[in-house]
């Protein structure tokens, strides 16, 4: 590889730098909803309502109502490219939530929830064929929502509640890809060219990003219509809350020890191509960036069919356009990646039977649409429209408790993804993804 298509490769990926991609915003914020499709926004569900639509707490029973718990995220992304294929190896991710609600005075309730609205975990070999756009990727967030609901009358209710947000970030990704040192053969003498010769496969630049959001916050508001007994209308909406991350730490990688002096070495070649140089000096440096967690507007019907059948369906229409474009700024340089996502929908709808006083299952399907510009894809978390069913139950041991299990299947579609720059593919291929969400959560009514 020469030396200028180096230099050329190196600083489309330094401005192709992205932070994350589609598929970093949460729906597990509950074990009792995830088993129902996460339906929730035309139901009552007490403490959690907070979450779906905070009108919904008003119909609370009793004056303290609590929920707690976690969901494990098991997810696989496979990549193929001709006969070339790479998966991850991601660790488990494990969202938690949890719900405090108290009735005030009659007819007035209020609370707070702890969230995990948004999060990924991503870990693909270090020396794969997209390590120049991501080796693994960690982000996540947390909101806490002080929550207030009134119930007008049995037919109508509002709710509206302050979300506080913070989060943390870490990415590494390669700047060079495996065997690009060869080309640079030439400018070092000959007791450095082992190193080069010994780690032809191996990623031997990358870049290391980390850093801790600045608190911001949003807005959850909510309208809940009961026409009849049976039938509920619930609309809710959650602002958009931007992450803003001031002063996060960069410190450039290298694929092996021996690697770092031949650097220092290149640092002093004039030469060696100024992008090279350029990211070197990117070492110790501080950067600011922001990452949108989109709106989300939810309108949902229910209909109680039965005194043991519940059926739910509904919208969740999901402000992507907002990521449009990812700016991280270094005091050395500004560095821009398109993004062009577009708003997408997601089309839900859940069931429960009440088998009995103490025993409660349910059902849910999900079809989830990409918000991915396929020419603009990156492997960070691969967008792909996903369907997926869950299923779940409730169990009662004693009138004050219950404990909620669901379980999630998510099968994202295999989706052909190209990130073109000025005309020229710099990387693509096939992605399939693959997940499962077990949830378990326990609640106390008193």
């Amino acid at each position: 590889m020469k030396l200028k298509k180096i230099s050329l490769f190196l600083m489309a990926n330094l401005v192709g730098l992205s932070l994350m991609a589609e598929g970093y915003q949460i729906n597990a914020q509950s074990a009792r909803q995830l088993g129902m499709g996460h339906v929730g926004s035309a139901l009552k569900l007490g403490a959690e309502s907070m979450l779906f639509n905070p009108a919904g707490m008003a119909f609370m029973n009793g004056n303290v109502d609590l929920s707690f718990g976690a969901t494990a995220i098991s997810s696989k992304v496979t990549y193929t490219s001709g006969t070339y294929k790479a998966e991850t190896d991601n660790p488990i991710g494990t969202p938690l939530f949890g719900y405090a609600g108290f009735k005030v005075f009659k007819n007035l309730y209020a609370g707070v929830s702890i969230t995990n609205p948004a999060g990924n975990s991503l870990v693909w070999p270090d020396n794969w064929n997209g390590a120049t756009f991501v080796q693994n990727i960690s982000l996540k967030v947390f909101s806490v929502q002080p929550t207030l609901s009134y119930k007008f009358s049995e037919k109508l209710s509002l709710g509206a509640g302050l979300m506080v947000d913070f989060g943390s970030f870490e990415m590494n990704k390669g700047l060079m890809p495996v065997g690009a040192l060869a080309a640079f053969l030439p400018l070092v003498p000959a007791q450095y060219q082992s190193i080069i010769t010994n780690n032809m496969d191996v990623t031997p630049l990358g870049i290391n990003l980390s850093g801790n959001s600045k608190i911001t916050y949003g807005f959850n508001v909510g309208i809940l219509y009961n026409p009849t007994e049976k039938l509920s209308i619930g609309l809710s909406y959650r602002s958009k809350v931007m992450m803003k991350m001031e002063g996060g730490a960069t410190n450039i990688t290298y694929g092996a020890p021996e690697m770092e002096p031949l650097f220092a070495l290149f640092a002093t070649n004039p030469n060696v191509p100024a992008s090279v140089k350029g990211a070197l000096a990117l070492d110790g440096k501080t950067f600011n960036a922001e990452l949108p967690i989109p709106s989300n507007t939810n309108l949902g019907v229910a209909y109680q069919a039965t005194s043991k059948f519940l059926i739910s369906a509904e919208l969740q229409y999901v402000g992507w356009k907002t990521y449009d474009t990812l700016s991280i700024v270094f005091p050395i340089t500004t560095m821009r990646s398109p993004k062009n996502f577009s708003n997408t929908m997601i089309y839900r709808i859940g069931g429960e039977y009440k088998c009995s006083e103490k025993f409660t299952t349910r059902f849910g399907v999900v079809y989830d649409t990409t918000p991915v510009d396929v020419n603009l894809y990156g492997p960070e978390t691969p967008g792909a429209n996903k369907f997926s069913v869950s299923a779940g139950f409730t169990w009662k041991p004693i009138n004050v408790m219950a404990v909620d299990f669901g379980l999630q299947y998510i099968n994202g579609a295999k989706t052909n993804g190209k990130f073109i720059q000025n005309g020229t593919t710099l990387f693509g291929g096939d992605f399939k993804s693959i997940a499962y969400l077990p949830s378990l959560g326990v609640r106390f009514n008193f």
